[in-house]
């Protein structure tokens, strides 16, 4: 069956530093071919990722393959595959963990991905290196958007399921390669902060509403508890995708989009970017993923 990825088209560059702009946004308009689909992510949510490509392997978790186009500073230009990181995992395994780092110098970057009933996720960020980070995240959902209540199914659907997201902040390094003795640590790589949380995803198919809550977040290394994220209310599109605002406390933070997918929209997959989100942390941004089951 065709997967239409949201992430195969061109998105906005995006870079990240750890100083007091971590992510420098080339604002510059590309122009537009009207002939060409738009891609229904948000500018922010989609990042440096133009595309991945996802190939879990159901019987064993261990071969499941991911595959990287567009994350600056990656080793190439061109699609690169990622290595399994299995250690790396999200707590609940929902989430199977990818790194790639070329050499003990390079930069280090961390991925994750889902797929349920062939709707997809990837997130990928980088970890810091020379101040600078990039990142983003791509869904897919395989065939057409199927809008529950078209045979009296119930229109009033909840998602829940984990959730992972990755900041520009250091995780513990134990995914790095070492260094050489006397690496100077202005010139070493980092590796990106891991957010293991929870998420739910309320949507409405009556009225075409979604809204949500990301919940039970905390920053692994650190093991610092972080806000909760509230996916504000928002319009599922007629092509069952949407596109929304990350707040906390009702104060705008960032901003989120996603797709349904599956038989009666069985899942949902979709992503998030969010900054200046969390009381006694500087200049923090975070990426995270989304891919969760009906839960009713």
């Amino acid at each position: 069956m065709k997967r239409i990825w949201y992430g195969l088209l061109v998105a906005a560059a995006l870079s990240a530093c750890s100083g007091s702009n971590p992510f420098i946004e080339d604002t510059e308009p590309e122009p537009v071919d009207p002939t060409e689909p738009v891609d229904p992510r948000a500018e922010t949510v989609a990042g440096d990722l133009d595309a991945a490509s996802f190939s879990p392997d159901t019987s064993d978790p261990n071969n499941s393959a991911l595959v990287v186009t567009g994350v600056a500073f990656n080793g190439t230009p061109l699609p690169v595959g990622y290595d399994r990181a299995a250690a790396l995992d999200t707590p609940g395994g929902q989430y199977q963990a990818f790194t790639r780092q070329p050499d003990a110098l390079n930069t280090h970057s961390t991925s994750y991905a889902r797929d349920v009933d062939g709707t997809q996720g990837v997130l990928v960020v980088t970890g810091g290196l020379d101040g600078y980070y990039n990142g983003g995240v791509a869904y897919a959902r395989s065939g057409a958007y199927d809008r529950p209540g078209a045979n009296g199914e119930n229109t009033d659907v909840r998602y829940d399921g984990e959730y992972v997201g990755l900041m520009n902040y250091p995780d513990n390094g134990n995914a790095l390669l070492p260094v050489p003795p006397g690496t100077d640590p202005a010139v070493t790589p980092r590796q990106a902060a891991r957010v293991y949380g929870q998420a739910r995803i309320n949507a409405d198919f009556s009225t075409n509403r979604v809204k949500g809550t990301v919940y039970n977040r905390n920053y692994v290394a650190a093991g610092l508890d972080l806000p909760d994220l509230e996916i504000a209310p928002t319009d599922i599109s007629d092509d069952g995708t949407f596109t929304g605002e990350i707040t906390v406390a009702h104060q705008t933070k960032g901003d989120y989009s996603g797709t349904f997918g599956g038989v009666n929209s069985s899942a949902v997959a979709g992503g998030l970017y969010a900054k200046d989100h969390v009381d006694g942390l500087d200049d923090e941004e975070e990426y995270g993923l989304f891919v969760l089951e009906r839960s009713n």
